[in-house]
């Protein structure tokens, strides 16, 4: 919730490209958070009213008013985690892993700066989480970071710096040093 902007932190400060982050301006934070910071929440927080394309499209609107580009979008990664076939299917009419699927769509879906993923893969089977993780290691770049939490070893040692938290506190370190 810090590095997402919706929590303030109790001391110090959060500066986002060298800003100083203001807590007062909560419309600013926002719209930071629309289009910089992408979040896969574990329990996927859809829009229940709303089918999988508009959860999706929903996202992108928000940060840009182009209504034909944004459902282009939202259907080209749609399709992409393997949910074409269900564009039109409310959450309640998902699994929990296409329901995972399409909240991974919407967090990637303006091209962040930053991906927050809380257990991404937590309700896939096997082959999609591989296939997620190949989706999310692509968006990898000078310009974005990606910071998940997972329980999946598999997965973790795939990523460049690695932080154990076992009972609340750091135990182990590593990672790439560039």
């Amino acid at each position: 919730n810090l590095l997402s902007l919706i929590d303030k932190p109790s001391s110090g400060i959060i500066k986002f490209k060298n800003i100083n982050i203001n807590y007062h301006n909560k419309s600013k934070n926002d719209e930071i958070r629309g289009k910089k910071i992408g979040i896969i929440y574990q329990d996927k927080n859809l829009l229940s009213d709303f089918t999988a394309i508009e959860n999706v499209y929903l996202a992108r609107l928000s940060v840009n008013n182009k209504k034909n580009k944004a459902l282009d979008d939202s259907i080209k990664i749609i399709k992409k985690v393997g949910l074409s076939h269900r564009v039109n299917h409310y959450p309640s009419e998902l699994s929990g892993g296409e329901a995972q699927r399409v909240a991974i769509s919407r967090a990637i879906i303006n091209s962040p700066n930053i991906i927050l993923a809380d257990e991404p893969t937590g309700s896939l089977d096997h082959k999609n989480s591989k296939e997620i993780f190949k989706i999310l290691f692509k968006l990898k770049n000078k310009e974005r970071i990606i910071i998940f939490a997972t329980h999946n070893r598999y997965f973790a040692k795939m990523a460049d710096c690695n932080i154990q938290l076992i009972d609340g506190k750091i135990k182990k370190i590593n990672g790439k040093i560039y």
